[in-house]
């Protein structure tokens, strides 16, 4: 584990959560904050996407290319870290739809199997959870992982460019109203930010010698790192949406991953490095996946209920109470329901023996 890229999971997914509070876009003291630095949230997935295929690719390719797990193996791991969250909550707003409206079964099949993200209609992608489109993304990468870490690096790198070279046409091509889903949902063209993880990390592995001896400089490094990030975030209105969709943040969301990564290495450990490997930092990271999954839910649930109670409340403050929820929820869910489900699938459908071995496979 990469303790502070760990952490900085909650961070991303807490950008996510922003981006939903739709109930502050026309809100008089508040819907300035949302439409300038909220509704940019969604950036939050490309950092999940990015990150995805660094970590894979850093817990994967020694056992891969020793042959110590198949690919049978490495997708039973994988289903076992999506299946029981995306389930449960599957559950969830399926009781919920179905008390409210009488209906939200109509694309249960496309949902169930995380499938949504390959239909064009928003309708479809959207369906149910919402969130669980970018899982119905991730489980394509995954299939597909396997053959990417195999070929060399240097091909790997060359259809990064490709990759590269297709959205900016893409760009170029398309009108408003598909940007949104080619260029921001289609799992065939976010699989370049997966890819571009995977590219981090062979960086990483060619690197991380020499910067594990700087000391005093990783601190000015990581800050250099965030400001970037923070520089982007800035001038992001000064930059067309289609491009946020796809390639604005690669550069800054590339440089705090692999600064942090190469910090985890390096032989003294920064403040900043320090903090995000806390006990708590870590936690809220490992929980960081039930609250993605379980956030929109909450704000639906919540914002429902004010409504019908006719509570008045200052929105800021009922952003907070229902972020705090949601923490207290996904602890439950990660604890009671993501983690020890995960190690049971696991263990029902690997074949004997394999559950001995010492992999950390739920990472």
């Amino acid at each position: 584990m990469i303790k502070p890229l760990t952490s900085l999971r909650m961070f991303f997914a807490l950008f996510v959560f922003l981006s939903h509070l739709a109930f502050l876009k026309n809100d008089t003291y508040y819907a300035d904050v949302f439409n300038n630095i909220f509704n940019e949230g969604f950036l939050g997935v490309s950092f999940f996407f990015i990150l995805s295929g660094f970590i894979l690719a850093y817990n994967y390719r020694e056992k891969f290319l020793t042959g110590s797990i198949s690919k049978k193996e490495f997708y039973i791991s994988r289903l076992a870290r999506v299946y029981p969250v995306h389930i449960a909550t599957t559950v969830i707003v399926l009781l919920l739809t179905f008390i409210q409206y009488g209906q939200g079964w109509e694309y249960l099949f496309q949902h169930i199997f995380l499938m949504q993200s390959f239909f064009l209609e928003e309708n479809i992608h959207f369906s149910l959870n919402s969130p669980s489109w970018s899982i119905s993304d991730e489980m394509f990468f995954y299939l597909l992982f396997p053959f990417a870490l195999l070929m060399s690096e240097k091909l790997r790198g060359y259809i990064f460019i490709l990759y590269f070279i297709g959205i900016l046409l893409l760009n170029f091509q398309l009108d408003k109203n598909q940007n949104h889903y080619w260029l921001y949902i289609s799992p065939f063209v976010r699989f370049s930010d997966f890819l571009l993880g995977m590219v981090l990390f062979d960086i990483f592995e060619k690197i991380k010698l020499s910067y594990s001896k700087i000391n005093r400089s990783v601190f000015v490094i990581e800050i250099a790192a965030i400001l970037l990030f923070v520089l982007f975030f800035v001038f992001h209105d000064d930059i067309n949406i289609s491009y946020r969709y796809s390639i604005y943040y690669w550069l800054p969301m590339a440089a705090i991953i692999l600064v942090f990564a190469l910090s985890h290495v390096a032989k003294e450990k920064s403040i900043i490095t320090r903090f995000l490997s806390s006990k708590y930092m870590v936690l809220a990271g490992e929980i960081s996946f039930s609250f993605y999954l379980l956030h929109v839910l909450e704000i639906q649930v919540l914002n429902y209920i004010k409504k019908l109670l006719s509570f008045d409340i200052d929105l800021m403050l009922f952003s907070g109470i229902i972020f705090i929820i949601t923490l207290i929820a996904s602890f439950l869910m990660y604890k009671y329901i993501e983690k020890p489900l995960n190690r049971k699938m696991k263990q029902f459908l690997l074949e004997p023996g394999f559950k001995s071995k010492s992999y950390e496979l739920n990472k």
